[in-house]
């Protein structure tokens, strides 16, 4: 009982440390905006209704899908979808504001210092972009002159994993 309990122990204090360095990742990384969470990948027809009418928008012919990509302009951020079946998921989510933040409280302006503290240090980094990849999707920061300059939340497709 003793063993069980220590190795509980140790199993619970290893997760916490774990989670506290960043090595854990999340299943998936998605934006909040007030109470809708946008989730990569999603169907995007009850988040685009919880979020309104859009400042923009404007669509395109697909390269990759049949049918429309679509994007969506709100305050501090741009969405786009892509078609699939017969609906649109979320592709990605683009920063436009200094006041726009992901829910760890990062935003254009912050310091790599402060990505790194929110999210570890288990990324791959190329040339100055700062990529963290869950199982379903991508978070990509930007950065110019140890500032973050750009904010991108990006789905990896079905068909891509």
């Amino acid at each position: 009982m003793i063993k069980w309990a220590s190795r509980s122990l140790a199993a619970a204090a290893l997760a916490l440390c774990i989670c506290q360095t960043g090595a854990f990742t999340a299943m998936a990384y998605s934006f909040d905006v007030g109470e809708v969470e946008i989730a990569m990948d999603q169907e995007a027809s009850q988040v685009l209704q919880e979020l309104g009418k859009a400042e923009n928008y404007y669509e395109a012919q697909s390269c990759e899908h049949q049918g429309k990509e679509k994007v969506f302009t709100y305050e501090g951020f741009e969405l786009s979808t892509y078609p699939s079946g017969n609906g649109d998921y979320i592709k990605s989510v683009w920063f436009l504001s200094e006041d726009t933040k992901t829910p760890e409280g990062v935003h254009i302006g912050s310091t790599i210092q402060e990505m790194e503290r929110a999210y570890g240090s288990s990324y791959v980094e190329e040339k100055g972009s700062y990529i963290y990849t869950s199982e379903d999707s991508i978070l990509t920061f930007y950065t110019k002159k140890d500032l973050v300059s750009g904010i991108e939340y990006k789905a990896i497709e079905k068909s891509e994993r």
